[in-house]
């Protein structure tokens, strides 16, 4: 595979967000040394910061992203505290997946911190997503855990059975490690993507508390 300098890298980055549809790149710097890319500026709201990290991380070549955005909202987006807080529970509230019974919400200027205890990642996941598009949010801090019922060994050959199964990424090239709900991945991938379907993979067996994706970007 032909190396990408930092220059090709920095074109690349700056052409997929302007290519994004979901955000304006306008203010929006991108910087690269050594393939970590660094973005500064600021972003319309927190989606769209959410959005700028994700499509950089589409980008052959990009082995790390140091993310130092700012939200800056628009005239008339503004709103309290208490009218985020509100809007998230009643988000919450209508989701057919989220258990917002076991979930507390707190907000402190227009940041968000989800705490409580689900049986599932993607249960965490979806709070996360269902306040993450609200008006007025600068950020989210998903401190929800996950509650486990399941052993390590169970756990263990779910994790690899769903990457045999996987069209996604090379199995051969991931090493899980579980220790009671928490896995550990390591190995080398060629890309973001199959790095980030490992993850999902590890995050979706039952049983998973948490997830330390140490898997590299390798040829």
């Amino acid at each position: 595979m032909t190396a990408i300098n930092d220059g090709q890298l920095q074109q690349s980055v700056m052409d997929e967000l302007l290519f994004e549809p979901s955000l304006d790149a306008g203010q929006i710097a991108v910087s690269v040394k050594g393939g970590i890319v660094t973005l500064a500026g600021s972003v319309a709201n927190y989606p769209e910061k959410w959005a700028v990290e994700t499509a950089v991380k589409r980008v052959r070549g990009v082995q790390g992203v140091a993310e130092e955005l700012t939200v800056n909202f628009l005239r008339g987006t503004l709103h309290s505290d208490a009218d985020i807080a509100g809007a998230a529970r009643r988000t919450l509230e209508w989701s057919a997946v989220v258990p917002d019974e076991h979930i507390q919400i707190r907000v402190e200027k227009g940041w968000i911190t989800l705490e409580g205890e689900v049986e599932w990642q993607i249960q965490r996941q979806r709070a996360h997503d269902l306040v993450a598009n609200l008006l007025g949010v600068k950020g989210i801090s998903n401190r929800i855990t996950l509650r486990s019922q399941i052993t390590s060994t169970d756990i263990h050959s779910k994790i690899e059975g769903a990457f045999k199964r996987s069209s996604e990424l090379d199995a051969g090239r991931v090493h899980v490690e579980v220790a009671g709900g928490s896995v550990t991945l390591s190995g080398e991938l060629p890309n973001w993507t199959e790095i980030g379907a490992a993850g999902l993979a590890a995050w979706n067996a039952a049983g998973v508390t948490a997830v330390d994706n140490q898997i590299r970007i390798g040829v």
